[in-house]
């Protein structure tokens, strides 16, 4: 009887009792933002865990709106996850729709992908969910009304994959923004004064600031504001764009006080098989270096933007099993299978490009050119880890931000097309900022003091991209953008600009300060050397597995080492300051290492409650314990 119901190919809770109907108060109910509106709504639904069949089962209202998809519940109460992080925009039961990959009709032993667009005719009794960040949902209406199923099946068929970039929900919130102090911090790279200052901070001589692509002219793919070879003229660029790809010619987007230059460039045009053009302008780049080396030229065609992909639908499928004999079958041959996906291989692929570039920028001098396709993938990518490992300016909070900004989407690379938050055939979608995003990861396990953030902050960026409120991740290059701010994007009103580095529009202080890193030295300046080979890197379980819930460390894990490291910071911050009574703080010290000690390996992002208790929000995530100004240095922020 157990056999039987293990090998079923989807589990189904049909059989489950009848629960008793349940009334939601107004703490329990959904809530909506300013512009959000209701597109489907079905009462008496049951959640489950597809994997856990022990777990319990959550009935409630299940709605399908403008924004997102929201599971309220009178059962599973919210007031047990305020110690774990809580999005003010989102209820713990809650996803964007943006971030919905796939949606299975589920029916006993089998299920089927619906196909966004379509229409769903006959009778659904449960549905299965996956999202971009691997989580997933499993509802049954076994209770609801008839046809609440299909009703809520078609909403999400229609609203989770629009089909005009205007039909986001971005372009209805109506909620009035401000941006804060902390913003400020962030270089947005929008403007001309922003590259004046990191031409002016690197000390990099050679290079010049144009505004030849000035309000889009010359190109409605680069920005308006490119940094070239002293020697090159705005009439040499505007010759030069149309011979590239994407009209992505050579710019500069770092370099050292030596001379040496880190440089992005496209491949020519297909149908160009002279190389001289490119030759010009390489050696322009060559006098550009004050030893006049020429250039490094680092050839970015592999792993494609495909090759991600087709990785990546493999590394879901490992981290989504929908049912107990598919998790048991992937835990028995996990690391084959993980190898087969080929995400790690990518990974260290990546990590030695960018290694390998930065010695040649460190140890020789040398100016480096990346040269891609488009110039708007893996450029962005490795380019990124370049200035990680050589720059430590870009291993604070802010320098992060800002060379996000800078090199992905100021530098133009297609959110929007690869996050995949329009529904259209031609596009091609790839996670290529998530490879990214998990290559700093590994960096930050190889040297935890020399970054200023935290693995959760890394994981609650991806988290972000997906949340269609904000611009910064919506578009394809700064085009896209102007034209969406200034109300020219096909009649609609003027689209207000939020940026996701205003992280109070989503956390509380609490929960921020999980950002920062407890062990961050900042007088760590040194070149990184990572190892970059296969048996160096490891998963990154809090991003990929965090709701798989069997697979979470009860009492254990990083997250205590994390915290307890907190704690000790705080203590010695404390015994630094001189007339401070600390003895109402240290007596409070086997209390603090009791509650670090409930806390379990996916903190905080897990959502099982049972070890842990309301205090530890009172005691632990409170106060100077974990304020970022007490855990770094005080002039950090």
């Amino acid at each position: 009887m157990n056999e039987r119901k293990e090998n079923s190919g989807f589990t189904s809770y049909l059989d489950q009792p009848d629960l008793e109907s349940i009334t939601l108060n107004d703490s329990q109910r959904t809530k909506f933002l300013d512009g959000e509106t209701i597109a489907c709504e079905a009462s008496q639904v049951m959640m489950f865990n597809p994997v856990n069949e022990s777990s319990q089962v959550f009935k409630g209202v299940l709605t399908v709106t403008t924004f997102k998809l929201s599971f309220a519940s009178a059962e599973e109460s919210e007031s047990k996850a305020n110690c774990y992080q809580q999005n003010l925009l989102l209820g713990i039961n809650d996803v964007c729709l943006s971030s919905i990959d796939c949606i299975y009709l589920g029916d006993k032993s089998k299920k089927k992908l619906l196909v966004p667009g379509q229409n769903v005719s006959g009778k659904v009794k449960e549905l299965l969910i996956v999202c971009k960040n691997m989580r997933y949902f499993a509802f049954s209406f076994k209770l609801s009304e008839k046809d609440s199923g299909k009703s809520i099946a078609n909403a999400l068929l229609h609203h989770a994959y629009p089909k005009r970039h205007q039909l986001l929900f971005a372009y209805d919130y109506k909620e009035s923004y401000v941006s804060n102090t902390l913003h400020k911090e962030v270089r947005m790279f929008q403007m001309k004064h922003d590259w004046e200052k990191e031409l002016q901070r690197t000390g990099c001589p050679g290079w010049r600031l144009s505004m030849v692509n000035f309000n889009f002219q010359v190109s409605s793919l680069l920005l308006e504001t490119i940094i070239v070879p002293q020697s090159v003229t705005d009439n040499i660029v505007k010759d030069a764009v149309e011979k590239f790809r994407h009209r992505f010619c050579p710019v500069w987007v770092w370099g050292t006080k030596g001379g040496a230059a880190l440089v992005r460039m496209a491949d020519l045009l297909p149908t160009i098989t002279d190389r001289t053009e490119e030759n010009k302008l390489l050696e322009h780049i060559r006098k550009s270096h004050p030893d006049k080396q020429p250039p490094h030229i680092v050839d970015l065609t592999s792993p494609s933007p495909k090759d991600i992909y087709t990785s990546y639908l493999k590394l879901r499928e490992l981290c989504t099993p929908d049912n107990p004999r598919l998790f048991k079958h992937q835990d028995f041959k996990f690391y084959g299978l993980l190898d087969a996906t080929k995400w790690l291989t990518h990974v260290s692929t990546c990590l030695t490009k960018a290694k390998d570039a930065a010695e040649k920028i460190s140890n020789r001098n040398c100016t480096v050119v990346l040269q891609e396709g488009n110039g708007q993938d893996l450029n962005c990518l490795v380019a990124s880890l370049i200035q990680i490992i050589l720059d430590p300016y870009f291993r604070t909070k802010f320098g992060f931000q800002s060379l996000i900004q800078k090199d992905w989407v100021a530098m133009g690379h297609p959110f929007a097309n690869r996050l995949g938050h329009i529904l259209d055939k031609e596009i091609e979608q790839s996670p290529v900022f998530l490879l990214f995003l998990d290559c700093v990861w590994q960096l930050l396990q190889q040297f935890p003091a020399a970054f200023q953030f935290s693995e959760t902050y890394l994981t609650t960026v991806w988290d972000s991209v997906h949340i269609t409120i904000f611009d910064t991740f919506l578009f394809n290059c700064p085009h896209q953008r102007f034209m969406a701010s200034t109300g020219n994007c096909n009649s609609h009103a003027p689209l207000r600009m939020r940026s996701v580095w205003d992280w109070r529009e989503q956390f509380s202080d609490k929960d921020i300060a999980l950002f920062c890193n407890p062990l961050y030295d900042d007088s760590f300046l040194q070149v990184l050397k990572p190892s970059t080979g296969l048996p160096n890197l490891e998963v990154w379980g809090q991003c990929y597995f965090r709701w798989l819930s069997d697979l979470e460390i009860p009492r254990g894990g990083r997250p205590q080492v994390d915290l307890y490291s907190r704690f000790l910071v705080q203590q010695i911050l404390q015994t630094q300051c001189n007339g401070i009574d600390l003895n109402a703080k240290i007596n409070h010290k086997e209390e603090y290492m009791d509650l670090i000690k409930k806390v379990n390996s996916f903190y905080p992002f897990s959502h099982n409650m049972a070890t842990v208790n309301n205090t530890i929000n009172n005691l632990l995530l409170t106060g100077d314990t974990l304020d970022s100004q007490s855990i770094l240095n005080l002039n950090t922020e």
